[in-house]
């Protein structure tokens, strides 16, 4: 059912429906729509039902009926439309049609601004295409219009307004603290000033508004503001001005205005400082008697210019604390990763009587897919594992640890080294990882004096005899790599380890160190090394410092193991 709501007076927000086919207004307390005013003749206007259309009629009325600012001719009624303003004396009231929401706009959820009461609408309404690069829309002349009147704070208030504007925003990196009072500010700078909003763009797209003020905040109050408006005057990168919406041709009188109540807009885009726009900030009065200007729009446009700057900034540094904060945290995610990865790796050194262990063990990263373990096995034998998941990192991590748990229960339920490695294998390809892994064992059985080795596709373990020859084992027998064909049979070969032996077992992170120069450290370092080195108790400490002075402060590239494993002569 049609009715009018009243904006204006004490009876702001009073609805009265409009269901007889003459509705009166006025002083008379007999009509159906009183008003106490002494300025309101006892029967002032009527509305009149016509078909399917209603009109309003001034009933020679002392002080006369406004329609939209414009006087209402006497006995000459005036077709009413969705949103018409209709004032009598100090009371405007506005017109609906029906009590639904216009075709215009689609019915959402209000968004709630973070830190106010008011929930907000943002809702499309058509824009004439006429308004398409123009700086200042106007209907009119504002000095021409009935009724209607400027109010304006002195320029000494305004000055200082701006200065406390300017001072805030150029410290302003909360902004959640300060645009709220910015707006505030505005208020004290616009005195007919009803409501204002802040609305930034997503990096979707979307447009979402951030903070409002209202003068007359209400805890139910809902509020519109118009999207179109908006991205136009975001795309355009130009302020818009209207003195009076409700008659500018630029907007649909039926949506943008009506709906919306605005009378009187101002409406500046908020560009950053390389001229983009990051949303905007509107201005807006309800009251048809108060209108901005040219000057205002100006004013608005200055604050906007400088708030457009300031909010970016902020956001550029809340971007940089976030991603401090998530940086760390992905930080301490990894140390943690780190303290269990190295719950996968020994803690202790075999205790094999005569024997001596060494191992170093570095990621390039927080954690790496190396892996090392002794591993105790049936009969007093021990098994020594150095691999290589490629790659390194979180990934290589993880397959590293489903590799230390199957290797020590293959090799556990398994007692020939070659078959548990073939048993390895399949297990590794059953993962459908498409990782794969170099993987080196050997075991050494003291009772027999000797060491068996299986080799995947990883580099030969390098021993230095006690006469000091260097032999590299295997590497004709060598295996594909683990993860790869899940059909592969491993080979085994056996040598005998002497009293006076070293064995080392490294992965590639060690022989392909680079330099700043970008050259390797090479294999062959490491058997000068071990040809060099005197004392087997610094043999492994003493390839590690090897390398590290070759790479001379260049930047691991990969994951560095290595494993030295010495058999103590009769004398030692």
């Amino acid at each position: 059912m049609p009715f009018l709501t009243a904006t204006t007076g004490l009876q702001a927000g009073s609805r009265f429906e409009l269901s007889n086919d003459e509705v009166v207004i006025g002083r008379d307390p007999t009509v159906l729509i009183h008003l106490d005013f002494p300025s309101v003749s006892r029967k002032h206007a009527r509305i009149l039902r016509q078909g399917a259309d209603f009109l309003v009629e001034d009933l020679k009325s002392r002080n006369g009926t406004l329609l939209n600012g414009v006087p209402v001719p006497v006995e000459a009624p005036q077709r009413l439309k969705e949103g018409d303003q209709l004032r009598i004396c100090d009371v405007e009231f506005t017109f609906h049609r029906s009590p639904s929401i216009p075709p215009a706009f689609t019915p959402v959820e209000p968004q709630r601004v973070e830190g106010s009461s008011i929930g907000v609408f943002l809702v499309d309404d058509p824009v004439s295409s006429a308004a398409t690069g123009s700086r200042i829309f106007r209907s009119s002349d504002s000095s021409s219009r009935s009724g209607t009147m400027q109010i304006v704070s002195s320029p000494e208030a305004k000055l200082a307004a701006i200065l406390r504007i300017s001072r805030n925003l150029g410290r302003a990196l909360a902004l959640d603290e300060v645009l709220p009072s910015v707006l505030q500010t505005l208020f004290e700078i616009f005195p007919q000033a009803d409501r204002g909003f802040i609305v930034l763009v997503e990096p979707d797209g979307t447009l979402v508004p951030r903070w409002t003020h209202t003068r007359r905040e209400q805890d139910s109050e809902t509020v519109r503001i118009s999207r179109t408006i908006i991205r136009s005057v975001m795309e355009t990168g130009e302020p818009l001005l209207s003195e009076d919406a409700s008659q500018d041709s630029k907007f649909d009188v039926s949506a943008s205005v009506a709906d919306l109540r605005i009378r009187s807009m101002i409406c500046a885009p908020l560009l950053d400082s390389e001229g983009k726009s990051i949303g905007a900030l509107q201005i807006d009065s309800l009251n048809s008697r108060f209108r901005f200007s040219a000057e205002d729009l100006d004013l608005l446009a200055s604050v906007a210019a400088q708030a457009g700057i300031a909010i970016r900034n902020a956001q550029l540094h809340e971007f940089a604390l976030h991603q401090a904060t998530e940086k760390a945290k992905v930080e301490e995610d990894l140390l943690r990763a780190w303290q269990v990865q190295q719950a996968f790796l020994p803690n202790t050194q075999p205790a094999l009587p005569g024997f001596h262990f060494f191992n170093y063990y570095q990621p390039a990263t927080y954690i790496g897919g190396d892996y090392y373990d002794y591993i105790p096995l049936s009969n007093d034998r021990v098994a020594v594992v150095v691999a290589d998941v490629v790659g390194h990192g979180v990934a290589a991590a993880m397959l590293m640890a489903k590799l230390a748990a199957e290797c020590r229960f293959c090799l556990a339920s398994e007692p020939d080294p070659a078959l548990a490695i073939t048993r390895l294998n399949r297990e590794i390809c059953s993962l459908t990882t498409e990782r794969f892994i170099t993987f080196l064992l050997t075991v050494y059985n003291p009772r027999e004096r000797q060491m068996t080795i299986v080799n995947a596709g990883h580099m030969a373990p390098i021993i230095l005899r006690s006469n000091g020859e260097i032999i590299e084992p295997g590497e004709e027998e060598s295996g594909i790599v683990l993860g790869v064909d899940g059909d592969w049979n491993y080979d085994a070969i056996s040598v005998d380890l002497d009293p006076g032996d070293t064995v080392v077992m490294y992965t590639d992170g060690i022989n392909e160190a680079h330099n700043p120069a970008n050259a390797q450290f090479g294999i062959e370092r490491i058997r000068e090394r071990l040809k060099t080195e005197k004392d087997h108790s610094t043999i492994g400490s003493g390839i590690i410092k090897s390398v590290t002075e070759f790479m001379a402060g260049a930047p691991q590239g990969d994951d560095m193991c290595l494993v030295v494993l010495h058999r103590g002569s009769m004398a030692e």
